[in-house]
């Protein structure tokens, strides 16, 4: 196991923060899609838990949006209680996208919210039905309600990169929104990826740029997988220096104002991180069996799922899976591709 990764600068290695999302964003993807299978408040809890147990080091316990928009999320309130009233080491979030959504979320005591707003114009016009300017001025105002509550605030922002409508958005326009984050006092701010169509320089180059002009601003990843492109975007981002990354256990995920099926277009999956940052020596603080085994459960609870690591867990737990039947393919003739498991 390689054990010499260090930052895109030089210098020692760096841990990683591994943010699961799937009690929200793997949940809303079943809004357009009605084969999937929308889990119990409590199956939630549990697997929120699980999640807490495996070490995940924060979680986005649920979405506080009009359960008109994302009837999966209608039990938000229920769920975080739930959820905040066990023991857990993790951070627990909630993602809100309007100032309503951050109320709601702060009356039952949720410690940090994810403020929500899309850089397409169009999309977020499709996705929380205000314009741009609008969507800054509410994470403003959740901004300052935050201060005055001591509950943290963060801001993710889709289509980062770019946008199904309105195509690759311009870096300068990213730069100019996020200066009116920091300027609302807001010190974390995770880039999406929302379609799963960027690349590994295009993700670099944001990112430096991003860092260059604000070097003390905490800057996270949210990936989506449709070209393919998800992990080597995830490499090339801890190379430029970052080390917070949201994924979903089983690779579930979408978004709900999307052009093509939100199967098609899952979250990386947070056994996937795992699987690439513990290869390369990376600290996570995550036990990569339990969260390939909860991969498999939510997969099997919603019906759906994009994960890869989910199917054989951590290389010793596949070398083990593999030289049980090592007798078994060595009898068959050579080149034999029948040697498959009865």
């Amino acid at each position: 196991m390689a054990d010499t990764m260090t930052s895109g600068g030089g210098g020692e290695q760096r841990g990683v923060t591994i943010i699961d999302v799937f009690a929200r964003d793997g949940l809303q993807t079943v809004l357009h899609e009605p084969h999937l299978r929308v889990p119990t408040t409590d199956e939630k809890v549990a697997i929120i838990g699980q999640l807490d147990a495996a070490g995940v080091p924060e979680i986005e316990i649920t979405g506080f949006v009009h359960p008109r928009v994302i009837p999966s999320l209608a039990d938000a309130e229920t769920v975080a209680r739930e959820a905040l009233a066990r023991p857990h080491r993790a951070v627990y979030r909630a993602l809100v996208p309007n100032m309503r959504g951050a109320e709601r979320a702060m009356a039952v005591g949720v410690p940090k919210l994810s403020c929500l707003i899309v850089a397409s114009e169009t999309y977020n016009r499709l996705n929380s039905n205000m314009t741009v300017e609008r969507n800054v001025q509410e994470i403003e105002r959740i901004a300052e309600a935050g201060r005055a509550a001591g509950v943290t605030v963060s801001v993710g922002m889709g289509t980062s990169f770019i946008c199904p409508y309105d195509g690759v958005l311009a870096e300068s326009y990213i730069l100019g929104l996020i200066e009116r984050f920091v300027a609302a006092g807001i010190s974390e701010v995770s880039l999406a990826d929302s379609v799963g169509l960027a690349w590994p320089t295009l993700v670099r180059e944001r990112i430096q740029a991003i860092r260059t002009r604000w070097p003390h601003l905490t800057i996270g990843l949210h990936l989506h997988t449709l070209a393919g492109t998800a992990i080597a975007n995830v490499f090339a981002a801890y190379e430029a220096g970052i080390t917070h990354f949201e994924g979903s256990v089983g690779g579930i995920g979408g978004g709900i104002a999307m052009p093509v099926h939100t199967t098609n277009m899952g979250n990386v999956a947070t056994e996937d991180l795992v699987y690439l940052f513990a290869s390369c020596g990376v600290a996570t603080g995550i036990d990569g069996e339990a969260i390939a085994r909860i991969g498999r459960e939510a997969q099997a609870l919603i019906g759906t799922g994009n994960g890869f690591t989910t199917s054989f867990g951590t290389l010793a737990s596949f070398l083990a899976q593999s030289n049980r039947e090592l007798d078994r393919v060595r009898s068959a003739p050579p080149g034999d591709s029948r040697a498959v498991s009865a």
